[in-house]
Parts: C-alpha cells; sequence; structure tokens
C-alpha cells in the first residue's frame, strides 16, 4: 500500500485522492501459487487547494460546514462523496473478473461473449477452476475437456420424438411460436424424415388460415412426400379431422404465429391445443431472436402446457448464449436445431455436446 501511495504522489501529485483501494491476488498455475498484488484508485481534484484548507479548520471545532472565500465547502464534500460512491460501484460491478486467474478470465470473455448469463457464466467458470485445481499440471486437452464437461453438466437431456410409448392412436405434434421462426419449414423437415426415413405414416394439419401461403407450403410438401394434408378452421373441425387421420402414427399440427404480447391470439391457439390434446407440445424459437423476446414468448406460451423446444436459424447467428441460458434455466427440453432451409437435411437433435461445441469452438487458452 505505501508503495502505490508514494506512486500516486509521484504521478499525481500531493493532493490526489484515493478513491477506492482493493486487495487481490493473481498469477500462479491453475489459480496456484498466486502473488499478493494491492490496486488503489485515486483522482486528480482540481480545487484540491481550497477543500483541503477548509476540511482542516473545520476539524478543529465542531462539524460546521460554512463557507469560505465563497466556496461550499459542506457541497464539494457531499458531492466528493457521491463520486466516491459512484467508483466504488463501478468497480465493484467488474471486479468479479479481477478474481478470476487468466485462464478463468479467458472462459468468463467467451461465455459473455456468446451471451450467456453473467450469473451462469461465473458459476461455470468457479466450477471448472475448482476441477482444474485439483491437478498442479495438465495438459490443454485435459483443460478443454474439463470446460466442456463443466458447461455440459447443467444441461438435461435432448428429447427428440420417440415411439416408445406409443398406444393405438397416432402421436399428436402441434408446433407453436411467433411469426417467422419457420414453423412451416421445420414441420415439412420433421414430416420428411419420419415418413421418408424412418417409413411412419405421417399426416399434416395446418391451423394457419391466415396465411395463404403457409397452407399452400404445407399442401406442396404432403403431395411430395405422398402424406395427407388437413386444414381446419376451428377447434370443432380440429377434432373431426383428427379422428380421421387415427390411422396415422403421428400427425404434426402447424399453427398460425401468435405474437407473444397478444393475449387474445395466444388464448385462441390454446383453445385448438385443448381439442388436439397433444402428446408434446413444441415451441418453436429462432436463434436469431433476443434473449428477452424469448424468455417472454416462453412466458407467454407456458400456460399452453410446452414441453419441449426447438430452435431454427442456427446458420444466422454466431452467438448461442440464450440457448444455452434457456437450457440451463426453463424447465422445457431441448429437441431440435435447425440450420437451413434444405428438406430434410438441416435439423437434427439438440444434443447438448453440439450446444457446448458451439460455444467454445473460437475459445483459446
Amino acid at each position: 500500500m505505501e508503495e502505490a501511495t508514494k506512486q500516486i504522489k509521484s504521478e499525481m501529485g500531493q493532493d490526489a485522492v484515493i478513491l477506492h483501494t482493493r486487495y487481490f491476488k493473481e498469477g500462479g498455475i491453475l489459480g496456484l501459487f498466486k502473488k499478493n498484488y494491492v490496486e488503489v484508485t485515486a483522482a486528480m481534484d482540481h480545487k484540491a487547494s481550497e477543500t483541503k484548507s477548509g476540511i482542516a479548520e473545520t476539524g478543529k471545532s465542531a462539524p460546521n460546514y460554512g463557507k469560505r472565500n465563497g466556496f461550499d465547502l459542506g457541497y464539494e464534500l457531499m458531492e466528493m462523496k457521491s463520486m466516491m460512491n459512484e467508483m466504488t460501484s463501478l468497480l465493484e460491478t467488474k471486479e468479479h473478473t479481477y478474481h478470476f486467474p487468466k485462464l478463468g478470465q479467458n472462459l468468463y470473455a467467451q461465455l459473455i461473449k456468446h451471451e450467456v448469463e453473467d450469473k451462469i457464466a461465473q458459476k461455470i467458470v468457479k466450477n471448472a477452476l475448482g476441477e482444474l485445481a485439483v491437478y498442479p499440471q495438465v495438459s490443454q486437452e485435459y483443460i478443454k475437456s474439463v470446460l466442456a464437461e463443466t458447461l455440459l453438466k447443467p444441461l438435461k437431456k435432448s428429447q427428440p420424438i420417440s415411439f416408445e410409448h406409443k398406444l393405438n392412436k397416432p402421436l399428436v405434434f402441434p408446433l407453436v411460436g411467433p411469426t417467422g421462426v419457420g414453423k412451416t419449414t421445420t414441420i415439412a423437415k420433421l414430416a420428411a424424415n419420419y415418413s421418408l426415413l424412418e417409413h411412419k405414416k405421417v399426416s399434416l394439419v395446418t391451423v394457419d388460415t391466415y396465411r395463404i401461403a403457409a397452407v399452400e407450403q404445407l399442401k406442396t410438401i404432403g403431395d411430395i412426400m405422398q402424406v395427407p394434408v388437413r386444414v381446419v378452421y376451428t377447434p370443432v373441425e380440429l377434432k373431426d379431422c383428427l379422428q380421421e387421420l387415427s390411422d396415422s402414427d403421428i400427425i404434426f399440427v402447424d399453427t398460425a404465429g401468435r405474437s407473444h404480447k397478444n393475449s387474445l391470439q395466444i388464448s385462441e391457439l390454446k383453445n385448438y391445443l385443448e381439442i388436439a390434446q397433444p402428446d408434446a407440445t413444441y415451441l418453436v424459437l429462432s436463434s436469431t431472436s433476443k434473449y428477452t423476446d424469448m424468455t417472454d414468448t416462453i412466458r407467454a406460451y407456458q400456460e399452453m402446457n410446452i414441453s419441449r423446444i426447438i430452435f431454427t436459424k442456427l446458420d444466422e447467428t454466431s452467438f448461442y448464449g440464450s440457448i444455452y441460458n434457456i437450457a440451463c434455466k426453463d424447465k422445457y427440453s431441448l429437441s431440435y436445431f435447425t440450420n437451413g432451409q434444405n428438406i430434410p437435411d438441416d435439423i437434427e437433435i439438440a444434443d447438448p455436446v453440439k450446444l457446448v461445441h458451439l460455444l467454445m469452438k473460437e475459445y483459446h487458452l
């Protein structure tokens, strides 16, 4: 501390004001053998002479901050206290990165770059450093494997479509979500995979009568794959339609895009889902959306008994922290990722290992 104070006085003068002092450790190998450091934050006081003399005099008598030479000492002291509090607050908001060794700081920066939530990122870094601290010397490959395992731990197992518990009735899977996230294209990919590759009897139903183009797209896909396509306009029609298609193995239901801000539209869609009695309802989200919009959408759709999430357009973004945040925090399982427009190729099971790889693919120790 004495050395730091001398350096401040040498560079800033005798009237420099110390605002904040912090002791910390840094360096070493994997968090071990750290060196002690002290950090002192100071500021130049352009009115130092007036302030210094005023404070010295008031210190000799009762605390009376009168005016000297037309200068309000009480006001300046309040102003300086406010400035010090602000500086301390700013330092504390950044301080959580300082106590990490270089390895931890690099990992933290990588996660924040991908827009992983700060609390989640800090927890991941602390857990990873805790694992690595057990071994004083390890290879870079081992370090990366520990980081990957730490990122994987909070993630739930993905839940794609399964016929394991299928009874003597079709599996019904509606896809819901905002406009423009790619529900119809995703249904086409799923239908193609299960019809052409898995040889299941697939049927398609759309209640999206708001967009003629969506209906025509689904009919075209149905013609190519030779699967039935039905268009329904009311919940009652949906009930009759599902009965007609009861010999199917799987029925995908395409729905109109609904804004999470429009409670009336959400309620209307809920009526369809109550009739459908789905085996699982998939919420489709675009990976290019803002994280706050994603969480608002999840909140708006949660009354529809959402159980699984499909993330689309992974090929259109370079930041995957929002997906990771949702996978860590929410009760819903990830099911599929889509990464292009090609049918049926550009869809895959939402493997947690793939998500971790996307987060870490440009990370360097």
